[in-house]
């Protein structure tokens, strides 16, 4: 974020969400019915099947997409490797992955672009189409909202365990499944709610992420730690100080904002900033709307959207964690 601070602002009227707002995409309007929502993102491997891989990394990126509100119409790969050292198989079966996510997400990949590279890395840069009048931002979020996220926390501390060669085949399947799973549901959901306030839990773990929705809209929220769903292999792990850097990082830039409940165990802490990958949407929703949003969410296969709190008028703290 520090870089992109460095960039021009970019001065037009039809730039609705722009880079200065470091919102979740950037939207541009085409006419008064419709307008572009673009973004990108691109990861290393974080699972071992070279297809799951390419699913997680292209939902990750289309998440970016479904946090605004935004309905997928188009992708182009981008994908680095190191031809010398994987195989041409190894590279069909990601992009197949790849291309696989795209397609279940009614979107199109057009092209793309591929880099030599020590490391392996692949991603997507997505664009989709909101009403003007309908994009989801980080920056609405009301006094009397209730918080809903819609998938657990814990991908980046069972993924540590995995290199550490502790994680259990069982738990590596789970966030596997976690993290293709598309933000699709989630979004529609929360459209039919009249959501105006949301944004997907990745890098900068859960409670980053609310740091930066309440410092956009001048709110504070509660959380709800006990509520807040977490893979249980993760607070295993956890315990035995599973962290990725990410995580550690996390914690130590929210610290100063968040007031934590005494005696809340410091696993839980932790795992309120693990870094996920491809992880839910954590939105801000009306009272009166979020029963009926994650009713519509387990109706259509989401079985994890939980109400983990709510939003308060502005406090001394951005963020309150209570048991």
């Amino acid at each position: 974020m520090q870089v992109l601070h460095q960039l021009p602002i970019m001065k037009d009227p039809r730039i609705l969400v722009g880079d200065e707002k470091m919102d979740d995409a950037g939207v541009f309007k085409i006419d008064d019915k419709t307008a572009l929502v673009q973004s990108v993102d691109v990861l290393t491997p974080i699972a071992d099947d070279p297809y799951v891989f390419g699913e997680i990394a292209a939902a990750n990126a289309l998440s970016d997409l479904y946090a605004m509100g935004a309905q997928p119409i188009t992708a182009l790969s981008v994908l680095c490797y190191n031809p010398d050292e994987l195989e041409n198989k190894v590279v069909g079966t990601i992009l197949a992955g790849v291309a696989a996510k795209v397609h279940e997400a009614g979107a199109f990949i057009i092209g793309g672009h591929t880099i030599k590279d020590v490391e392996v890395k692949c991603g997507l840069a997505v664009t989709g189409l909101i009403a003007p009048d309908r994009i989801v931002t980080i920056d609405n979020a009301k006094p009397g909202d209730e918080l809903i996220l819609t998938k657990p926390l814990g991908t980046g501390v069972i993924s540590t365990a995995l290199m550490s060669g502790i994680a259990s085949s069982r738990a590596i399947e789970k966030i596997n499944d976690s993290m293709r799973q598309l933000n699709a549901v989630a979004c529609d959901a929360m459209l039919a709610g009249s959501v105006c306030c949301a944004t997907d839990v990745t890098g900068f773990g859960l409670l980053g992420h609310a740091l930066e929705m309440t410092q956009a809209s001048d709110v504070s929220f509660i959380i709800k730690a006990d509520a807040v769903p977490i893979f249980a292999e993760a607070l295993e792990y956890a315990r035995k100080e599973q962290y990725p850097g990410g995580t550690r990082g996390n914690f130590a830039y929210v610290e100063s904002h968040v007031t934590f409940s005494t005696g809340l165990p410091t696993e839980r802490k932790m795992l309120l900033c693990d870094a996920q990958t491809s992880g839910g949407l954590l939105i801000a929703a009306s009272k009166q709307n979020s029963a009926d949003i994650i009713q519509k969410m387990t109706d259509n296969g989401v079985t994890t959207a939980h109400i983990i709190g709510s939003v308060i008028e502005k406090k001394e703290k951005s963020i309150y964690v209570e048991q």
